[in-house]
């Protein structure tokens, strides 16, 4: 077998999300982040090295394969080794399981490599894939739209396979495919990338009702103009400036305010100091992509924000921005579950999907007619 570098300028694969190259090292760093190919050969290995958080119980780094149509993945496994060669596709082995003889299977065969935990926990660098010696890869084909997310816990897809009061947090119960933001992508046929990590927020991470203080740990305006701020910080290295040309989206989605509620309490100081966050982070994707639609939404989780973003989103209309909208989610229901940590429920992301993916018809109809 041959080892295939992934590398930014690679025209053989497919990339989605922010990804970094460092030393030779393709790291998949946000939720969702993923390098897809249509493969010829037999079978196929990743040379996957991760970090400390290995040693973690729940908090591991999570890795999955998806084959052709699948929409389910033919592999999900955790980073528990520093380094190690994963098989992640084998011809015979995949056709036995599905039924059908391998001769059945076409020639080439769509392999996509994800990232199913968020950017907080485990690294994923891939250094290598092993390709049988005569096998082909070719870049997937790009989808008909362009989405970026940027989010909290809600957009990484946290505690989405658990269940309130019987699951706390762990990575392997995170699961960003089943979210409403990889939810509306699909609906849209739109290739996406998401910049979200859990707890945080435009001027503070959530915090507990006694503290006083807000967490400035990291937030938003710290990771949104680089390509992976914390995996750099990780390697040692300066944080790359995040190249806005690599990805330039048709629309926009900014899920923010969650955990800013914790702190800002409907005190109206600490609501104005929110809405100035919020309009700097509006300006930088207005530098990143000009006349983008961008599309501001809140209200699955907790709702004293929602009147303050509505204001900001109608306050810059009425400046003459007619491509930014506000959608308010409805609030999740515990007829529909809970999930881990008093999260938003698979069910509760399917019928937020349904209403985003809706308002976002009005922009980017699905039909090119």
């Amino acid at each position: 077998m041959r080892k295939e570098i992934i590398t930014r300028e690679s025209k053989n694969v497919k990339q989605l999300g922010r990804i970094l190259y460092h030393n030779g090292i393709c790291y998949l760093g946000y939720s969702a982040s993923e390098i897809g190919f249509y493969y010829s050969g037999e079978r196929i290995l990743a040379d996957i090295l991760t970090d400390g958080w290995r040693k973690e119980e729940g908090r591991e780094g999570w890795a999955g394969v998806f084959i052709g149509d699948d929409a389910q993945p033919w592999k999900r496994f955790p980073l528990k080794e520093e380094e190690k060669e994963y098989e992640l596709f084998d011809r015979a082995e995949y056709a036995a399981a599905r039924g059908i003889a391998k001769d059945a299977l076409p020639h080439e065969i769509a392999v996509r490599i994800v990232k199913y935990s968020e950017v907080a926990f485990g690294a994923m660098g891939i250094r290598y894939l092993l390709v049988d010696d005569e096998a082909s890869l070719r870049p997937l084909p790009p989808g008909k739209h362009r989405l970026e997310f940027i989010g909290d816990s809600i957009t990484c897809g946290y505690g989405i396979e658990g269940v309130w009061n019987v699951d706390v947090f762990n990575t392997p119960q995170e699961n960003p495919f089943k979210n409403y933001a990889l939810r509306t992508a699909r609906a849209l046929d739109a290739d996406y990338q998401l910049v979200s990590w859990s707890g945080i927020g435009l001027i503070s991470d959530w915090v507990p009702p006694e503290r006083e203080e807000p967490d400035e740990t990291i937030l938003i305006p710290q990771l949104y103009p680089y390509t992976a701020f914390t995996v750099s910080e990780k390697l040692g290295v300066t944080p790359e400036l995040w190249d806005a040309s690599r990805f330039v989206p048709d629309i926009v989605v900014i899920h923010l305010g969650t955990n800013d509620d914790s702190y800002t309490r409907e005190i109206p100081e600490r609501e104005e100091l929110f809405a100035q966050a919020y309009r700097d982070l509006y300006r930088k994707v207005r530098e990143n992509y000009g006349n983008v639609e961008i599309v501001c939404c809140l209200g699955l989780m907790v709702r004293t924000l929602c009147p303050v973003v509505a204001r900001l989103v109608e306050e810059l209309r009425g400046a003459g921005d007619a491509q930014i909208h506000y959608l308010e989610f409805e609030g999740q229901k515990e007829e529909d579950g809970i999930a881990a940590d008093w999260h938003p429920s698979e069910a509760t992301h399917k019928k937020a999907a349904e209403k985003l993916t809706e308002f976002c018809l009005a922009f980017i109809p699905t039909s090119d007619g």
